[in-house]
Formats: structure tokens, C-alpha cells, sequence
């Protein structure tokens, strides 16, 4: 990696991909690094650990029926389940399986929930979601649940305005083939260098100084696609820091915690229609938490457990086994323990501890809803932020990343033309 390019692009998630790839449309000369060995970022398909696809991270296309990568994956033959709502679901209550009443009367709360939270958002509040939740309800537990899987926060640390602000058609249908291969596909032929963490920027000078294990880079405008946790946790170094209002930002909206165990069994021990949904509540324990699973995910037989907020940070931060074990409790309670002597395999994700994420997807603190736009603006002209963080609108979302990737790409182009434009009026 010799000479200035135009732009380099650090991170090769969904942001810094739709970026690089719009770079070179746009005629730009571009570098585009990546800490991790693979691209992808959180949108990370495993095929290897039990021979049949399953999202490590983000797995859902949201607002699919307007999101620009629903048409990609048409374009690619990437299948998806196009899901109806209202859809049922299973509860079990740990005694046994709830009702279909039970099912919709806890639905009803986490909708009533969401709408309030919404409603206060757009009346200027920009308080905690738990402020207006039903907290002694029978249903608390698990929809504490369900908004810290959606925000991945717990409901204290969510922002009433920041879910207020974000576009859903409520359309939000799976990839069979993974989302991450769905990435994998549309951006195979794009140049990246592998395994280049970046440790530090100067941005002193006349062109951006970018330092890696594998050398030093120049550009004439840099794009960030990296979590708000990792810059703020001083992985790299800035020079000049960076500007304290932006600093204030990176805290305000956080990377919040989501995690999933996955556990492959030999045949279906499940007795559910394919990719089915059940939440699990032990009313036998009030201090349990409750989590969620898909089941058979597109006939495979798969059980995904699904965690988030403070219990999926707590178990990644425990280990592995700890997490596995939680999960498996549950699954066991549901099924019955027999199920594990179908059992070929497990598998955890760790994105908390992960150095490259140190989390899955942002959320605004009550009171920080407007700290997105913060990290929207531009650092010195010619350092722009891009990744799901950034979207005002579809943020947590691999669509939120794709957009705002090419909105910097392209805010790169305007700034670059300016200054060929004042060189050449010298």
C-alpha cells in the first residue's frame, strides 16, 4: 500500500463495503481495510460449524419491503422467508406451554409498550422506554426481553425519541442462505486488505497518516466504519484527538449487547413448523430472565437462543459455557432433556468481547437521541463516520450501514472535487 489514494475506508462491515463499492464507482482511488481475517463486520454467515447456514449476527432484513438490499438479494437468488404479520408464536411459561391467549396477550403488551415508548418519542420526550412500560405487569420480564434484543439495551438505556425516529414497515423476513452470505455474494470481487487493524490516524497534515501492522497508508479523506464502542475506547489513536463533542456522542449512543447460542441436533426433536418463534418465561422464578429461540430456521435442525442487553453482556463476559449452559437450561425446560442426546454440536457468539465490535448495535441513552446526528457530521471536512450508528432512521439495521456507507462515499467525492477545484482556481 504505496502512495495518497483519495480515500481509504477502515472496516469492512456492511458500511465500509457499500462505501469502497461506491468509491470506485464514483472514480475514486480507495483502500479499504479490515481488522478481521474475513469481511463482513457483524453480518457474519457461519456455514462451517455445524454444515448448515446460521447469521452469527445480523440475520433479518428489516423494513424489507423498502430496504435497498431486499432487491440485491433478488438480484443474487438470495431466498427470504416474506413473513405476514401479525404472526403467532409459542410461549412457554416453565411449568408448560402458554395459551395462544397467552401468546397474544403478551404481544399485545409489547406492542402497547412499543407505541408508547413511540409516543412519547414524537411528543419531544426523550426519556427511558421503561418510563412508560407496565413494570408489574405478568408480561414485564418478557418484554424487558424483547426491547433489549430489538435495542440491545436494557429498557432504562433506551431512548424514547431514538425509537420514535426509526422508519419501520414492521416487514422484517430471514435470509435462508445467511445475511452474511447475502455480503459475502454482492461484494466478492471488491479489493480489501484482510487482517489490517488500524491503530492509529494523524490527520495533522496535509494528506491522513494511517498506521497498521502491515505498514502506513495516505489518503486525502478517510471514512470510519467502526462501532461507536471501539472508537471510544482508544483502540486508535487520533492526532489531533478527536473533537470532544464527538467524543460525547460516541458515549451517548453506545453499542449495545446481543448475542446468540446455536444448537444442531442429528433430526427434528422439536415437533414445530419450521422457522418457528418461542419465548421463554419461568413464572416458577421470578428472578429468571427470559430469552427467545428460533427453531428450525428454514427446516434445519437448528435451535437459536437469542440474548440481549445486560444478560447477553453478563454471560459473554462469564464465558462461552455460561452462556451455552443458560441457554440449554431453557431449551431443555421447554423440550425436555432428552432432546441433548440428539445433540452434534453448540456454538456462541461473543460480540461484547470481541475487540473489533466490543458489542452488536447501537442505541441512544435516554436523552442522546439527537447525539446520532452528531456522529453524522463531518470531522475536519474530510473524515466521515458511516456505519448502522449514523443512520438517523435505520439504525441497529445492515441497511442503516449499507446507506450511510454510500452517503460518506459520496460526501468524500463532493469534498475531494472541492479541493481539485480550489487547487486548480491557485
Amino acid at each position: 500500500m504505496s502512495g495518497v489514494v483519495d480515500v481509504v475506508v477502515v472496516g469492512a462491515g456492511a458500511a465500509g463495503l457499500a462505501a469502497a463499492a461506491r468509491a470506485y464507482e464514483l472514480g475514486l482511488s480507495c483502500y479499504l481495510l479490515e481488522a478481521k481475517d474475513r469481511i463482513g463486520g457483524r453480518t457474519h454467515t457461519d456455514t462451517a460449524t455445524f454444515g448448515v447456514a446460521w447469521d452469527r449476527g445480523a440475520h433479518w432484513l428489516h423494513s424489507a419491503d423498502v430496504n435497498p438490499l431486499t432487491r440485491i438479494a433478488e438480484e443474487l437468488g438470495h431466498s427470504y422467508l416474506a413473513r405476514p404479520r401479525p404472526f403467532d408464536g409459542f410461549i412457554h411459561l416453565g411449568s408448560g406451554w402458554g395459551e395462544k391467549e397467552e401468546w397474544r396477550a403478551y404481544r399485545d403488551e409489547f406492542e402497547g409498550a412499543v407505541m408508547r415508548a413511540v409516543d412519547a418519542g414524537e411528543q419531544g420526550q426523550d426519556i427511558a422506554a421503561l418510563d412508560v412500560m407496565d413494570n408489574g405487569s405478568r408480561w414485564a420480564r418478557m418484554v424487558h426481553h424483547i426491547f433489549a434484543a430489538i435495542s440491545g439495551m436494557p429498557p432504562s438505556d433506551i431512548s424514547t425519541a431514538d425509537l420514535a425516529a426509526y422508519r419501520d414497515t414492521e416487514a422484517n423476513w430471514p435470509l435462508e442462505r445467511g445475511y452474511g452470505a447475502l455480503l459475502a455474494a454482492r461484494y466478492a470481487d471488491l479489493p480489501v486488505e484482510l487482517s489490517t487493524p488500524v491503530f492509529a490516524i494523524d490527520m495533522s497534515g496535509a494528506s491522513i497518516l494511517i498506521e497498521t501492522p502491515r505498514g502506513k497508508v495516505r489518503a486525502r479523506s478517510l471514512i470510519l466504519t467502526v462501532s461507536t464502542n471501539v472508537l471510544a475506547s482508544g483502540a486508535i489513536r487520533f492526532t489531533p484527538e478527536l473533537p470532544s463533542r464527538l467524543v460525547s456522542a460516541l458515549h451517548g449512543v453506545p453499542t449495545g449487547h446481543a448475542n446468540k447460542v446455536a444448537f444442531h441436533f442429528r433430526r427434528d426433536v422439536f415437533g414445530l413448523p419450521e422457522t418457528s418463534y418461542v419465548n421463554f418465561m419461568d413464572e416458577r422464578q421470578a428472578a429468571r430472565p427470559a430469552c427467545s429461540f428460533q427453531i428450525r430456521p428454514f427446516a434445519s435442525n437448528l435451535a437459536i437462543a437469542y440474548l440481549g442487553g445486560d444478560l447477553a453482556e453478563n454471560l459473554d463476559r462469564a464465558g462461552e459455557a455460561e452462556m451455552t449452559a443458560f441457554a440449554r437450561e431453557a431449551l431443555g425446560d421447554m423440550f425436555g432433556t432428552d432432546i441433548f442426546k440428539e445433540l452434534t454440536g453448540t456454538a456462541a457468539t461473543s460480540w461484547t468481547t470481541d475487540p473489533h465490535t466490543l458489542g452488536a448495535y447501537s442505541c441512544a441513552r435516554p436523552g442522546h437521541a439527537a447525539d446520532r446526528a452528531v456522529l453524522a457530521e463531518p470531522v475536519g471536512d474530510r473524515l466521515f463516520l458511516a456505519g448502522e450508528a449514523v443512520s438517523a432512521d435505520w439504525f441497529s439495521t445492515v441497511q442503516g450501514a449499507h446507506v450511510t456507507g454510500i452517503e460518506a462515499a459520496e460526501k468524500a467525492a463532493v469534498y475531494l472535487e472541492r479541493v481539485i477545484a480550489g487547487a486548480l482556481s491557485r
